[in-house]
C-alpha cells in the first residue's frame, strides 16, 4: 500500500485522513489502521472510522477507479 496517500480502505469504503497535525501524523494513523488488520482488531477500526468522520479528521472520498 501507497503510505503517501494517506487513504484507508475499509467495508468497500475509502477514506482520506486529513488531520490537522500535518502529513506524518497523517501516515501514522494510517500505519495504525493497518495495525489493526493485520491483529484483526475490527472493532478498532470502526471505532476509529465513527470517530474520524465524527470529528473530521477522516472523510470518505468516492473512488475514482471505476468510473468508465
Amino acid at each position: 500500500m501507497d503510505l503517501s496517500t494517506h487513504r484507508y480502505t475499509f467495508g468497500g469504503k475509502t477514506y482520506e485522513i486529513l488531520t490537522k497535525e500535518g502529513k506524518e501524523r497523517d501516515k501514522q494513523i494510517l500505519i495504525d489502521f493497518l495495525h489493526c488488520e493485520e491483529t484483526k482488531d475490527w472493532r478498532t477500526i470502526k471505532n476509529r472510522i465513527t470517530n474520524g468522520t465524527m470529528w473530521g479528521w477522516l472523510k470518505e472520498v468516492e473512488d475514482k477507479k471505476d468510473f468508465w
